[in-house]
């Protein structure tokens, strides 16, 4: 079995790009369906995502945490994260669902190539985000 560890610096970054551009992809997909009305009874999906919220918290509390930052910016980012994680969360299980049902739509058309543009635009933006966060929580010097 491969280990992220095992893998090269640009295979890394590869597949992070890969996978990101997927998930937004696939969300914005997921918004067009929920925009369009096409999916029903998106509250049965509700606590799947809600359960992914929670792991996103957890997860982030602890990555947090281990890059030293303080109680503060540890919760209020753990919160801000884990309601961007429930959004992207749940655009993505709606896209999937809308690509699933609804497959002419989504492939039969050159939308889902501007989704797709638009997914790796979205993943530079994050990349960027979480490369200079701290420079976003970092108190502003006062003058003495």
């Amino acid at each position: 079995m491969v280990s992220l560890p095992d893998l090269s610096f640009a295979e890394q970054t590869v597949l992070f790009v890969l996978v990101s551009s997927l998930v937004f992809t696939t969300s914005f997909v997921g918004g067009l369906g929920l925009l369009s009305g096409a999916l029903v009874a998106t509250q049965s999906r509700l606590p799947v995502y809600v359960l992914g919220m929670a792991v996103v918290f957890v997860a982030s509390m602890f990555g947090l945490i281990t890059y030293d930052a303080d109680g503060v910016t540890a919760m209020l980012g753990s919160v801000g994260i884990s309601l961007l994680g429930f959004v992207l969360l749940g655009l993505t299980g709606e896209g999937i669902v809308y690509a699933i049902r609804y497959p002419d739509r989504v492939f039969g058309s050159q939308l889902v190539i501007y989704f797709l543009a638009a997914g790796l635009i979205g993943t530079g933006l994050g990349y960027w985000v979480v490369s200079y966060w701290r420079e976003f929580t970092a108190r502003p010097a006062t003058a003495e």
